[in-house]
């Protein structure tokens, strides 16, 4: 028996299964706690005295079992004293925003019912306690099997890919001196990159120089420089002045991108994730060319972008921006601020180390670092709306472990040694450590279409990430990289 029981008690399932373990998730995304072993192990047994329990949740394939004397009249018993049991509903749908809303409402009724206490810092500290060697060992060669769904679900290079599964697996080979954790990543580079014509917001387009750097094959970078001349830039958006206009809307055949028409401009807006695609490909071409054109068009885009999208007196960027600044009706989303910085990443990693515009890149990292660091939570994490109350708004796994991944670098590689970027990415990952298990980011809020409503951004729902084992081994990763810096 535990010497001090945890309120909520779970006990393995039959078998594993996705929606019982999302029911898990949420629990602990809640921070309820309940006990479970190495390997994020649960009990199997019902405790012959359930003293101390408020909530027991079961498996519904294993109700025979609990049927049957004296299993049933303890948790009979149990229930007559005010006890609360769950059957998790395995019918659910299986991950995704829909699966993370109904079980969210099923976990929250249960911790309502029972009286469960939320945030608990028993569970915090225990999820904090997992060995970093335990996460690691789940994470490591589990690329193949995050890009065979992205194959499956016909996603190329595009946020989850770029982002996430490609950089951790070349990184990982080097970091651990494993070359074949980053064989799956030659394979998806050379079976797949004729796929990036299909949409115009591709990324993880600077790994073509990782590719033909290990291989010698420059087919990748040879096709991605075909696209780019072809279309001059691509995708072929309308600019105002040095941004990239209203991404959803092309410029036809024949028109002129320079000159927009009246009606665009009067509604003109940019959001940080075209920073992605023109950061990254940008600078890539220009390197693979020798043609500085790209990455000076890169540049421009990226500085004006920045005025258009950062709000001084937060130190944010919102999701929406105009020509005279943010628009405030959108909201300063935590995934927004990680994709604007991550194109500023994609060119710091790839554009001349002497390069006169460095230091203009470098400043961007600097004053958004002053508004994060007046934001991260006391778990050390960010909300999906940074500027949000704790009640209002969710813990981002995805942002966070993002700023851990940026500003990690950052520091390690010396573009910024700001003496709080340390102890800021040392909080952040106590924090993600909360939103693991089974080594696996919860509480990962889905990407969204821009809005001009901060409800938008508030209400958006969360996930188990698909690349989620890629973000976690990613995130230690750098941390391990800026220490021994």
């Amino acid at each position: 028996m535990e010497m001090n029981p945890s309120p909520l008690l779970i006990l393995a399932p039959a078998q594993p299964h996705a929606v019982y373990t999302q029911y898990i998730r949420q629990f602990a995304d809640f921070g309820v706690h309940f006990s479970f072993g190495e390997g994020w192990s649960l009990p199997q047994e019902l405790p012959l005295d359930l003293d101390g329990r408020l909530c027991v949740m079961l498996d519904e394939t294993r109700r025979e079992e609990f049927s049957r004397e004296p299993v049933a009249s303890r948790l009979r018993d149990f229930q007559a004293r005010g006890g609360h049991v769950i059957w998790p509903d395995l019918k659910t749908p299986a991950g995704g925003a829909l699966g993370d809303l109904l079980v969210r409402h099923a976990v929250s009724r249960a911790i309502n019912t029972a009286g469960l206490p939320t945030r608990d810092p028993a569970m915090i500290a225990r999820m904090q306690a997992v060995d970093d060697a335990a996460l690691v060992a789940a994470c490591k060669g589990s690329t193949a099997d995050e890009l065979g769904q992205y194959i499956r679900m016909g996603n190329y290079f595009l946020d989850p890919v770029g982002m996430w599964t490609l950089p951790t697996a070349i990184e990982a080979a080097e970091f651990f001196g494993e070359p074949d954790l980053a064989a799956p990543a030659w394979e998806y580079i050379a079976k797949h990159h004729l796929q990036i014509d299909r949409r115009p917001d591709f990324h993880g387009t600077q790994h073509f120089l990782d590719y033909e750097r290990e291989t010698g094959d420059r087919k990748p970078l040879e096709h991605l420089h075909a696209l780019c001349a072809a279309a001059n830039p691509l995708p072929k958006l309308w600019r105002m002045g040095d941004v990239f206009l209203n991404c959803d809307l092309q410029v036809p055949e024949g028109a002129d991108p320079e000159r927009p028409p009246r009606r665009l401009l009067e509604n003109a807006w940019v959001w940080p994730e075209t920073n992605l695609w023109v950061g990254e490909t940008y600078a890539t071409v220009s390197r693979f060319t020798g043609d500085s054109r790209w990455l000076d068009r890169a540049l421009a885009h990226v500085l004006g972008a920045d005025r258009w999208l950062f709000e001084p007196k937060s130190a944010l960027y919102w999701h929406v921006g105009r020509p005279n600044g943010p628009d405030l009706r959108s909201a300063p989303w935590a995934r927004g601020n990680s994709h604007f910085l991550w194109g500023v990443r994609s060119m710091l990693n790839v554009m001349p180390a002497d390069h006169p515009r460095r230091p203009d890149l470098y400043a961007l990292l600097q004053k958004n670092l002053d508004g994060l660091l007046r934001v991260q939570g006391e778990d050390g994490l960010w909300l999906n709306v940074l500027d949000a109350a704790t009640v209002d708004s969710r813990p981002c796994s995805s942002a966070s472990s993002q700023f851990v991944r940026i500003y990690a670098r950052a520091w390690a590689r010396g573009w910024l040694r700001d003496e709080r970027i340390p102890p800021m990415v040392e909080r952040a990952w106590q924090g993600l450590k909360t939103k693991v298990w089974d080594g696996r980011f919860f509480a990962w809020c889905v990407g969204t279409a821009h809005g001009i409503s901060r409800q938008t951004y508030l209400a958006r729902p969360h996930d188990s990430f698909r690349p989620a084992r890629s973000a976690l081994l990613g995130a230690w990763m750098e941390i391990q990289k800026m220490r021994a810096a």
